[in-house]
C-alpha cells in the first residue's frame, strides 16, 4: 500500500468514526466510561469502543474490496513498480528490462 492510500485510508476511517460518535449517545456514554475507568486504573476489562469502531470500519472495508473487481489500483501500482525496476535495470548496466507483466526480457 502506498503512503498516500494509507493517509486516504486513515481520513476515511476517521471522518467515519467521528461520525459515528457525533449521532450516538450511547457511544460517546460507553467510551466516556471507558476512559474514565482507564484513568482510575481499572483493569480495563472492557473493550474500548473507539478503537472497536476503526477495527469494524477496515473489517468492513476489506470486505468491499474484497467483492470488489475494480482492480485499477493495482494496475497503477504495478507499473509504477516495473518503471522503477526498469529504472534500476538501466542505471546499474543490466542486460534486461521488465516488460509490461513484469517478465524481464534481453535487451541486446
Amino acid at each position: 500500500i502506498t503512503e498516500k492510500t494509507k493517509v486516504s485510508l486513515m481520513e476515511e476511517a476517521t471522518a467515519n468514526v467521528t461520525e459515528k460518535f457525533a449521532n450516538s449517545k450511547e457511544l460517546k456514554k460507553a467510551a466516556l466510561n471507558s476512559a474514565i475507568e482507564v484513568i482510575k486504573g481499572g483493569a480495563g476489562g472492557g473493550s474500548d469502543p473507539v478503537k472497536d469502531a476503526f477495527v469494524q470500519f477496515f473489517k468492513d472495508k476489506a470486505a468491499a474490496e474484497a467483492k470488489s473487481k475494480d482492480d485499477s489500483e493495482e494496475k497503477v501500482q504495478r507499473a509504477a513498480l516495473i518503471a522503477k525496476m526498469n529504472a534500476v535495470a538501466k542505471s546499474e548496466g543490466f542486460y534486461f528490462e521488465f516488460d509490461d507483466s513484469g517478465k524481464p526480457t534481453m535487451k541486446v
